[in-house]
């Protein structure tokens, strides 16, 4: 039995590393995706959300108004 410590191939190493470095950007633009998807949900709600508060402020600005 050998206690010399065995030395991957170098190219291997670069290999890998390269593998490694495609998938953090790959990551990273599914990230950066992931942030539009819910900014465009975001913004959906926000929507709703004026709708429904507009939609009450009109019916009371259509009625006249008596003191």
């Amino acid at each position: 039995m050998t206690d010399k410590p065995l030395m991957p191939n170098p190219s291997v190493d670069q290999r890998l590393l390269s593998n490694l470095r495609r998938a953090r950007l790959e990551m990273e633009e599914l990230g950066l995706q992931f942030d539009e998807v819910l900014a465009r949900f975001d913004e959906e709600i926000r929507q709703q959300k004026l709708k429904r508060i507009q939609k009450p402020l009109s019916l009371l600005n259509e009625q006249p108004f008596s003191l």
